[in-house]
């Protein structure tokens, strides 16, 4: 047994549960094959059916004004850190009108990506198919997780970064048997970790866990002091070299740097929260509840509560302690504050905590069969209770894009199309204004990169100095009047943002207003909620 757990620390044991014949294991691999590959191919499916959620706007809007050659934050506001979007610009370039969906169609294979990187650190450290892909589909099922890989956010890519570089780091002998040709790989990580917080700022926190790894195992007496330093240090050398971009960022647009990628995020949200009523969505015990939901709509809770017995029983037995094991320990904590801090608290955020905790929980479940010890049976239950409530989250995307007829990116395209028939018609070809700017992209027409962040940077534009929302190139429900009647758009979209969400004000009213009062002719989307407003000139000198 001890030999056993020396191989598997060093990763290079046998399979656990060996096949007895060719035939045996030609039939088990198969299976393994069929049921990853019907995992990684379920996202992009699911990405293309799911309902349009808001936050995907902003993220479509500004790879768009990318790929025309304009710098975020100095020409156009972006409410995160802009790595991502530079990905994602090439699709408007070889899609045009249809890149959402292909976007979408990225963002699923990212996802399956996601998956494949797991498993395949599990059988890294020799973890059976089984178990690997058992772990896998309980990732899969975890509501915060299959929704981030199947819309367009800043979610999926930054936690295939975060998995790649944990598949680097548990590559042998990077992480057991500290070989110094290997430290590379810590630069390697380092870099991967750098890009995912340059994509989306919470990754921070698995960045300074992955640094403060080394020194841990240090003080855990299973690294030396000076491969724990160096590797450390060669780790934050990565970091550093990936992060270096967004200083040239801030020098170009400081203003609107920090307030989209620090200031707005302290403030508007409970500013629009406030703004709304919803006060006690900001509270302590909210954000304790809301975070427990978040887990247990699947099996993350679960499945958190079991890799926190096992690690705690192999450390009371005095099990040989695997060094990537203290790294997830580390990176649990890191995903688990990133979950936390945002007020208020919404499901994406628990993303950075689920890649390394399926990742932990195949290897101390391989632990434990080595040492014969079965989970217990309500464990086992409460499983899979937890898969049975995450099968609810795809189930419900696929209904509500479906049979519920929600807005889907097919049926934005649909719009989208129609609006490019209508404005060809009518002889419009100028600028479009819209709080919803996937439809105007869909259409090939030019939008106004005032609506950048959709509603988002809008809703709450009252609050900030008019220098400061002109440096920032915003506009706000009080200054939209003035702001249309500067630049008298040919085309206005409304629909999808007034009383949508959290919005008790009618975002799209002023603009509603205005559209009308101008004499802008009206025409409802055959497809989905989308309202056209094309400016009449003869109405304007009417007026």
């Amino acid at each position: 047994m001890g030999k056993e757990l020396a191989e598997l620390r060093s990763g290079s044991t046998r399979e656990l549960d060996p096949s007895t014949g060719t035939g045996t294991s030609i039939r088990v691999l198969s299976r393994s094959l069929f049921a990853i590959a019907f995992l990684m191919l379920s996202l992009p499916l699911l990405a293309i059916i799911s309902p349009v959620n808001h936050d995907e706007t902003q993220y479509i809007s500004a790879a768009y004004f990318v790929d025309l050659g304009l710098i975020p934050y100095r020409d156009f506001l972006h409410l995160q850190t802009p790595y991502q979007i530079y990905l994602f610009a090439p699709l408007f370039s070889m899609f045009e009108e249809d890149a959402f969906l292909a976007a979408r169609l990225l963002s699923g294979a990212i996802g399956s990506a996601i998956l494949m990187a797991v498993y395949l650190t599990l059988r890294q450290f020799r973890v059976d198919r089984t178990r690997a892909i058992v772990c896998c589909a309980l990732l899969w099922l975890c509501h915060s997780f299959v929704f981030g890989v199947t819309v367009v956010r800043n979610d999926a890519l930054p936690a295939l970064l975060l998995t790649g570089a944990i598949f680097v780091i548990a590559k042998r002998p990077a992480c057991d048997q500290e070989t110094g040709g290997r430290f590379l790989t810590w630069a390697i990580a380092g870099v991967l970790l750098g890009i995912a917080t340059g994509m989306k700022i919470s990754y921070a926190a698995s960045a300074l866990a992955f640094a403060g790894f080394p020194l841990w195992a240090f003080l855990q007496k299973a690294l030396s002091f000076r491969k724990a330093l160096a590797q450390s240090a060669l780790l934050g050398l990565g970091l550093v070299v990936a992060l270096l971009p967004l200083l040239w960022f801030r020098e170009v647009a400081q203003v609107a740097f920090d307030y989209g990628n620090f200031t707005y995020h302290a403030e508007a949200p409970l500013a629009w929260y406030a703004a709304n009523g919803l006060e006690d969505r900001l509270t302590l015990f909210a954000k304790a509840r809301d975070v427990l939901l978040t887990l247990v709509r699947g099996p993350a809770f679960v499945a958190l509560l079991i890799y926190v017995w096992l690690r705690f029983r192999s450390l009371r037995e005095g099990w040989l302690q695997i060094r990537l094991l203290l790294l997830i320990d580390l990176l649990l904590l890191a995903g688990l504050a990133a979950t936390i801090a945002p007020t208020p608290t919404w499901r994406q955020y628990a993303i950075p905590l689920l890649p390394p905790l399926f990742v932990g929980l195949g290897i101390v479940w391989q632990q434990a069969h080595e040492h014969s010890i079965a989970v217990p049976r309500l464990a086992k239950a409460a499983m899979l209770l937890a898969a049975i409530v995450g099968i609810g989250q795809p189930v419900f995307q696929l209904w509500k894009g479906t049979v519920a007829g929600a807005a889907t990116p097919v049926r934005i395209a649909r719009e989208g199309k129609f609006l490019a028939a209508e404005a060809a018609a009518a002889g419009v070809s100028g600028t479009a204004a819209s709080l919803s700017p996937q439809v105007i992209l869909a259409s090939g027409l030019a939008l106004d990169a005032t609506f950048a962040t959709g509603p988002f940077a809008y809703r709450t534009g009252d609050t900030i100095p008019d220098e400061a929302r002109a440096a920032m190139h915003i506009t706000s429900p009080g200054s939209i009047i003035a702001y249309l009647d500067r630049t008298r758009p040919e085309v206005i979209v409304t629909g999808y943002e007034n009383f949508d969400h959290v919005d008790e004000q009618g975002l799209e009213l002023p603009i509603e207003a205005y559209a009308s009062a101008h004499g802008y002719t009206r025409i409802d989307s055959p497809y989905g909620d989308a309202v056209f407003w094309f400016r009449s000139t003869k109405a304007e000198q009417a007026l």
